[in-house]
């Protein structure tokens, strides 16, 4: 693979760590890349310092401030509506800013593309910054309860890589875009707009790799208040249930209502024990209120899928949802 590529950071009020990202991102020799580094609405401080490192080294990073926080999806899908139609870049890396890479990542990304066979997003090998023994990601596992999450194991059905980084293919993007009309969906702002992409690719029939090689070291949810926040909780179950609606097989949906009737009622209980009642009524209102915007959605997506539902089911892990969390759940409980 020797195409052009973009790699694309954005900063929200974490300067700091998004300098060491890009440092360790010109440590990177080959292959060549361009960096495109994109402010949210962040302070003037943060501006100030992004762009002072910018000049730097302005043969290979280009920095463009927003005026106000577009969120994940905004702020890409503004830099995909300029991109893309250009036809220069044919491959784009999606890094968070609070991840510190190894030198040789994105060649081993680019090594698990394949054309002939349709893999054109590929997952990387995420641990935790803190202990880099630990996994934090090795891409997207879909469970039966309707959730994503972190796929911990080589061994776990692989839909997608996970934002975090994430590598796909110009290719696939238009390809999507042409379908769905949208890059990331915007209603989305931040959390499972992974997925969601993941899904509609899926369904036109492209596949993701996982290159087991390519380390990356991802501190986690700094810009948003770390994992437990409300605006996680928040973002995350509402944005999956609009997954659901837009992209999920009808089949799909109708085997595994019990496991996802469950799985709700498993989170208003946990989340109201943790004194989080008001969050979760806002996110199941706010989908209930999405949701005709997202059947909307789901008529291109369905009416152009490629490939039957029965040949989704192997990329769906017969768990109910990820190893530990029952467990968790009735530790809050009782």
């Amino acid at each position: 693979m020797t195409g052009r590529i973009a790699v694309i950071i954005i900063n929200y009020r974490r300067a700091a760590d998004t300098v060491e990202c890009l440092d360790s991102l010109l440590r990177v020799a080959a292959p060549a890349f361009d960096i495109f580094l994109l402010d949210n609405g962040s302070s003037a401080s943060d501006v100030a310092q992004l762009t002072n490192y910018a000049a730097h080294h302005p043969d290979r990073i280009a920095f463009t401030a927003f005026p106000e926080n577009y969120g994940f999806t905004g702020a890409h899908n503004r830099l995909f509506a300029q991109l893309l139609p250009t036809g220069y870049y044919e491959f784009f890396l999606l890094l968070n800013n609070d991840a510190v890479v190894a030198p040789d990542f994105l060649q081993h990304m680019l090594e698990r593309v394949d054309l002939t066979q349709h893999i054109e997003m590929v997952a990387a090998r995420v641990m935790k910054y803190a202990n880099r023994e630990q996994v934090d990601n090795l891409g997207i596992t879909f469970y039966k309860c309707g959730l994503a999450s972190n796929r911990k194991s080589p061994d776990d059905p692989l839909l997608g890589p996970s934002g975090n980084c994430a590598l796909y293919t110009a290719d696939l993007l238009r390809q999507v875009h042409a379908v769905s009309g949208e890059y990331f969906d915007d209603a989305f702002f931040c959390y499972a707009e992974d997925t969601d992409l993941a899904w509609r690719a899926v369904l036109l029939g492209y596949r993701a790799a996982y290159a087991e090689n390519a380390l990356v070291y991802h501190k986690g949810s700094i810009s948003s208040g770390g994992p437990n926040s409300d605006f996680v909780l928040y973002h995350g179950i509402r944005n999956s249930l609009f997954t659901l609606v837009k992209n999920v097989p009808a089949r799909f949906l109708l085997r595994n209502l019990f496991w996802m009737l469950v799985l709700h009622v498993a989170i208003l209980l946990r989340y109201t024990i943790k004194g989080k009642l008001g969050v979760v009524f806002r996110l199941y209102r706010d989908f209930l209120r999405g949701v005709p915007a997202m059947r909307r959605k789901r008529r291109p997506i369905q009416e152009q899928r490629r490939i039957p539902p029965r040949a989704i089911e192997g990329r769906i892990s017969r768990l109910f949802y990820e190893r530990g969390y029952a467990l968790g759940a009735l530790r809050d409980l009782y």
